[in-house]
């Protein structure tokens, strides 16, 4: 059965917004990357995320090499979706990014939830 509240869901009487489809575009590319990624990148991000006060999701690509990259770098923006619904971390703005693959857009900066320094940076 059809969730009628699922944002993935097909509405022919409401367009998706860019947001939404962004957010959908980031779960497809998750989904194709498989459930072995999405465990060990969530994992590293958590890990990035005890570590650091503010963070991109580039900072987190570029401190984990060794986690092959998925075949849609949007699948990585699910990752950090799934951490944001799991309150571990929370949007501070946007800044640029970068990541030349990134060609200098504009990107979230996350600040953590689960930071282990209670001093703030």
């Amino acid at each position: 059965m059809i969730d009628p509240f699922d944002m993935y869901t097909l509405d022919l009487f409401k367009p998706l917004t860019g947001l939404e489809i962004g957010h959908a575009k980031a779960k497809i590319a998750a989904d194709h990357a498989g459930e072995e990624w999405k465990k060990t990148a969530y994992d590293a991000f958590l890990a990035f995320a005890k570590l650091h006060d503010k963070f991109k999701t580039e900072d987190v690509r570029n401190a984990y090499p060794e986690i092959p990259p998925p075949p849609d770098k949007r699948a990585w923006g699910q990752i950090a979706l799934q951490a944001k619904k799991d309150n571990k971390i929370t949007s501070a703005g946007f800044v640029r990014a970068e990541s030349k693959s990134v060609h200098g857009m504009v990107v979230t900066l996350w600040e953590s939830k689960i930071y282990e320094n209670k001093e703030r940076l």
